[in-house]
């Protein structure tokens, strides 16, 4: 820490074992005690591959897309819903120098000024608006490509669209150094070696799932699990009962996700599990709520949970995914609003700073700033948007506001987040979570706002029994008013499938700012 200023480093970065991914996938092949790559679909059994299998195929699909006329440096589009085919696509462009694109399966052709004019598409479907490649059973139908060349350690490794959570999507540039700075620094950090056995189950077209996850896990050849997100969603507690099932001890999620399971108290105490290898649980992708992540570990600890195990950590697409995490704090109690995260890891840099870029002292909210190794060079074919992001001496400015403390970060909340109540300026992510400690609230659909006057809140929530009531909405208003001292003038409750959504299931603000202007004028 630089005096009394709001600057944190996290020293050097060691030098990095590979050039560049395709390096990574190649020794995990040829490791003699690597893990495996399981996927859980839904089906009876799961999909098993040794890092030789995905190596093969990858290998396979690089013959097709050569033969098709894709060529060092070209984007290509990944739009599948099966994951294997998804990885085995985005390592064949690792493989081969091309520049992978993944999308969600659900999701529209991104537009050419997203990505550029004439990439290639990798889909089951033609939709008219890129090279169409086929799926990937027809790329992959020949002999396998037995040269490769891979990208050079300055050179794109993926193109990453953001959530659009709180904006319109962008194309995050993350060039093969980003990516392995990244993954080295979490294990060396975190002690993750190939004898680790990890789980996930966000998309992996997102970068949690694809980098933070699975391509670290390459990197350290070791044992990862890959549940669909649609599964887990459709019964929570199929992801402690996945990690009791395969002796994983490393997972993640974001907040509300812990909410998820620890709504399901009655059906928890009846399980078996055994969760005593779990020592890595990184809490992120969206603010961390002390008293959700603390009730987890309350409730998980009759099966073995340590109580080290949470890891709240942050980071975005921008920095090749987290790059500040700790171990929960021991004690603390309901009522703390923020959680501290730690210190930054090797190669990274963090400070906060006032609305004129100059850095804040200790103590002092201000605006999150990150520089360093894995971070984002900028957005593909946006200039504009790079010369917002970045000062001039290149930190890059994440719309997060936070504060530094006792050597460690923490994060309030968005900037855009913010809501502005005659003057006064409250979090919306804390509003919200006080209303989801009602029993009648279910979690993760909850949004506050300002109504039309800007004096006070309108509130939009899920009720559990699918039918609200006047008793139902007079309990918001009231404790809301008890915790904040603020008046709510509506309360609207809604369906579920009115309250949009990111592919990992955070709140989609922008959609929703959209949508409920047309209910209560603005948000």
């Amino acid at each position: 820490m630089a005096g009394r200023l709001a600057v944190l480093h996290g020293g050097p970065l060691p030098e990095l074992p590979m050039r560049n991914l395709a390096e990574t996938l190649i020794r995990a092949a040829r490791m003699t005690d690597a893990g495996s790559i399981v996927f859980l679909q839904g089906a009876p059994q799961p999909r098993v591959l040794s890092y030789s299998d995905l190596l093969l195929d990858a290998a396979r699909i690089l013959r097709g897309m050569r033969d098709a006329g894709v060529a060092p440096g070209d984007r290509v589009l990944i739009r599948l819903a099966d994951e294997p085919d998804l990885l085995a696509v985005f390592w064949a462009c690792q493989l081969g120098g091309f520049v992978p694109v993944p999308l969600a399966a659900s999701s529209a052709v991104v537009p050419d000024d997203v990505v550029g004019g004439e990439p290639w598409l990798v889909s089951t479907v033609d939709s008219g608006a890129a090279r169409w490649l086929g799926p990937a059973d027809r790329l992959r139908a020949g002999a396998p490509a037995q040269d490769f060349q891979p990208a050079g350690p300055d050179d794109l490794a993926a193109l990453l669209l953001t959530s659009g959570s709180t904006g319109r999507p962008k194309a995050v540039m993350l060039t093969q150094r980003n990516i392995l700075s990244r993954s080295t620094a979490t294990a060396l950090v975190r002690g993750l070696s190939h004898r680790n056995r990890t789980f996930n189950w966000m998309p992996l077209d997102h970068v949690g799932g694809l980098i933070m996850f699975h391509a670290r896990d390459v990197l350290l050849g070791c044992h990862q699990v890959h549940a669909r997100t649609s599964w887990v969603l459709e019964d929570p507690l199929r992801w402690p009962g996945g990690l009791s099932e395969h002796r994983c001890d490393t997972t993640w999620a974001p907040n509300f996700a812990f909410g998820l399971v620890a709504d399901q108290a009655d059906r928890i105490a009846a399980q078996t599990w055994d969760l005593s290898a779990l020592g890595y649980v990184m809490n992120g992708g969206e603010a961390v709520k002390p008293k959700v992540a603390r009730r987890f570990l309350e409730l998980l600890a009759p099966f073995g949970l340590p109580p080290t195990a949470m890891h709240p950590g942050w980071g975005m697409s921008e920095t090749s995914s987290g790059v500040v995490d700790c171990v929960l704090p021991p004690g603390g109690g309901d009522d703390d609003r923020f959680v501290s995260l730690g210190e930054p890891h090797p190669g990274v840099s963090v400070r906060v700073v006032d609305d004129a870029g100059r850095p804040r002292a200790v103590g002092e909210v201000g605006r999150v700033q990150v520089a360093g190794s894995p971070v984002t060079p900028g957005y593909w074919g946006n200039e504009r948007q790079n010369r917002q992001s970045f000062d001039d001496g290149g930190w890059f400015k994440t719309g997060d506001l936070g504060f530094v403390s006792a050597g460690a970060l923490t994060v309030t909340g968005r900037a855009d987040d913010v809501i502005d109540i005659a003057g006064v300026a409250y979090y919306g992510h804390e509003i919200e979570a006080a209303v989801e400690e009602l029993p009648f609230v279910e979690s993760s659909f909850t949004v506050a706002c300002a109504d039309r006057s800007g004096r006070a809140l309108a509130i939009f929530f899920h009720s559990r029994s699918g039918l609200s009531s006047d008793v139902e909405n007079w309990r918001v208003v009231d404790h809301v008013a008890k915790r904040f001292g603020l008046q709510v003038s509506r309360v609207f409750p809604v369906a579920k499938e009115e309250v949009a959504k990111t592919g990992i299931g955070k709140i989609n603000r922008a959609r929703m700012a959209h949508n409920l202007a047309a209910v209560i004028g603005s948000c």
